[in-house]
């Protein structure tokens, strides 16, 4: 695999070098009427001033670079593509004149400094969208050239995924508060792989390196906002820059070879931290009896919460898990105001002296207007529910971790599950009862698992029976009758993943995820090696993400850049390293029962 990434590399090498220094290739702005559609990128002919040039003009008015190419161009959203470093306070500024693409400077340069111009994914060709390969100019406004890089991938956190057009700084001042309010000393812009290279850095200088999201574009971390990521140590480069290394080849993105065979010297793992400041950001009446709060931070020290003309013990409050999201309920039968007063009392972030202090919020709750339907009188008229919502969670797939979920669209006052039955038929058609327990779910108080007492049994049939006008939510409204089959899934052609984890001396979540990590189809919290199952898999591909889950909450706990607190580590499991990009994916057939054992200690030591 390695020679097949060096050959490669050394075709795109060539490539590049040819249509760099041609003069004479041809117009395709306008292909001949009926011939092939033009799938051939711009070529630049000529920059001005050439690549690494030097005594460059300081000055605004003379210090723009013009990049002349063989056919006409337009641009892709410059203002966040185009990347000076070191950068100044606001983005370089691009226009287009004849096939020439002109950028200016906001500001003037400073001395004796080396500077590298990003075009990042900014130009395209003017006929089929054809996109330029990222390519990166240098010059110096003194008499030499910084020569010198570092190279790097930045992932999410919580997925491994790359993240794209992320801003990346290195800074010299030591400082905690650089970042906030210090521009960096050079910077880069990470490509659609989450890759980047920083270039034209000085010899002997030490930096702090850090990656944000900056969405105004202005290189300065805006932690309310913006995601961040930062390296635990210092970074002195070393690595000089030359024209036939893989780091600064400039590489078609949808060349997965080429783009992943490019070595890496850092590694950033991006976060979205925890506000540092507490106040309330959010709140609304959702219903004519649910209100929502929302606080910046989580734990909020809330002293009262009273809602004038409601009981205490009428008021219902469910938390989320870092219980910075309140969703309260009024369990009140009567009548319930259009226009509420709610007196909240917590501490507060005071802006001028950054502690938390005391303060009571008086809030208006207006009741939202609901859906209006016209009566038998042809009257306009609020819609009024006469059935309570629920719905019940049994995917075949799932039920025998899961179990049952039944889920209401309100707190319910009424709850005879005694009411409720699961007959199971069998293969010869005997029906006999089917025990189970109850559970309320302590993260959301209206939904409610209910679990067999026996293990479900494969070609067996169980049925879900709820009665009629028998629960009852805080509206005063009944559920409807519900009857519902359920049992394990019986396609012949369904596969299994058996895991078995080893070398296990922490708390670990191992989940299976689909091929983007976005759907998760089961997870365990293990803390000892164990054998993990996962049954009833569709042919598919697959990955397994595995957690550093050290206080057993369940949750992928974020970082702290103050703190120098890196997030929970999360790993991809490798099925294959020589697979490249697919290295992290199982591609399970049908009728397959796949054992794969996984070192813990070893992907995380």
């Amino acid at each position: 695999m390695r020679h097949k990434n060096l050959f490669n590399t050394v075709i795109v090498t060539g490539i590049f070098a040819s249509v760099i220094f041609s003069k004479s290739c041809a117009n395709t702005s306008t292909p001949p009427e009926g011939g092939p559609k033009d799938t051939i990128p711009p070529v630049i002919v000529e920059v001005v001033p050439a690549n690494n040039a030097l005594f460059h003009p300081r000055d605004i008015k003379h210090s723009q670079v013009s990049f002349e190419f063989d056919e006409y161009v337009a641009l892709n959203n410059p203002g966040a593509n185009i990347f000076l470093s070191p950068p100044q306070s606001k983005p370089p500024t691009a226009k287009i004149k004849g096939k020439r693409v002109i950028v200016s400077f906001a500001e003037p340069l400073d001395s004796n400094k080396t500077y590298s111009l990003s075009l990042g994914e900014a130009i395209k060709d003017n006929n089929e969208g054809n996109p330029f390969a990222p390519y990166t100019h240098s010059f110096s406004t003194g008499d030499h050239i910084d020569s010198l890089f570092v190279s790097g991938n930045i992932v999410e956190a919580s997925s491994m995924l790359p993240m794209p057009n992320i801003t990346v700084l290195f800074h010299t001042d030591p400082s905690d508060s650089a970042i906030f309010k210090v521009r960096p000393k050079a910077a880069a812009k990470s490509d659609l792989w989450g890759y980047f290279t920083v270039r034209n850095l000085p010899a002997d200088t030490v930096y702090r390196v850090f990656a944000i999201e900056d969405l105004n574009n202005n290189n300065l971390y805006d932690p309310d906002q913006e995601r961040v990521a930062f390296l635990d140590t210092l970074v002195i480069p070393s690595s000089i820059m030359r024209d036939s290394i893989p780091e600064l080849i400039p590489v078609n993105m949808k060349d997965t070879a080429a783009c992943l065979s490019r070595p890496a010297q850092l590694f950033l793992s991006m976060f979205k931290e925890v506000s540092q400041r507490q106040f309330l950001r959010a709140k609304e009446r959702v219903s004519r009896r649910q209100m929502y709060l929302k606080f910046a931070a989580p734990y909020p020290q809330i002293d009262s919460l009273i809602i004038d003309g409601i009981p205490e013990e009428k008021i219902i409050k469910e938390y989320n898990f870092y219980r910075d999201s309140i969703t309260i309920w009024i369990n009140e039968q009567g009548g319930v105001h259009d226009t509420l007063r709610m007196r909240l009392t917590y501490m507060r972030t005071d802006d001028s002296l950054n502690i938390l202090v005391p303060v009571t919020d008086t809030i208006r709750m207006i009741r939202p207007k609901g859906k209006m339907v016209e009566n038998r009188f042809g009257d306009m008229v609020e819609e009024v529910d006469t059935l309570a919502a629920y719905k019940v969670d049994a995917a075949p797939e799932n039920i025998d971790q899961n179990g049952i979920i039944i889920t209401f669209e309100s707190p319910m006052i009424v709850t005879p599950f005694d009411s409720i039955t699961i007959m199971a038929k069998n293969t010869r058609e005997q029906v006999t009862p089917a025990p189970f327990t109850v559970e309320q779910d302590t993260a959301d108080i209206k939904k409610y698992v209910l679990r067999l007492q026996e293990k479900l049994v494969p070609g067996f049939e169980y049925t879900l029976r709820i009665p009629d006008s028998v629960f009852m939510d805080i509206d005063g409204i009944y559920c409807d009758s519900l009857v519902q089959k359920i049992s394990l899934p019986q396609d012949d052609k369904l596969s299994s993943l058996t895991v078995e984890a080893k070398n296990v001396n922490e708390k670990y979540m191992v989940e299976l995820v689909d091929e983007k990590r976005t759907t998760v189809y089961r997870t365990y919290q293990i803390d000892s090696a164990a054998v993990l199952e996962f049954p009833y898999l569709k042919a598919g591909k697959y990955s397994l993400r595995i957690t550093e889950d050290k206080n057993g909450n369940g949750q992928v706990d974020t970082g702290s850049l103050l703190d120098r607190k890196q997030p929970e580590k999360v790993m991809m499991f490798k099925v294959n390293s020589s697979l490249g990009n697919d290295a992290y994916i199982m591609d399970i057939p049908e009728r397959t029962e796949l054992i794969q054992t996984i070192d813990i200690g070893e992907m995380f030591k």
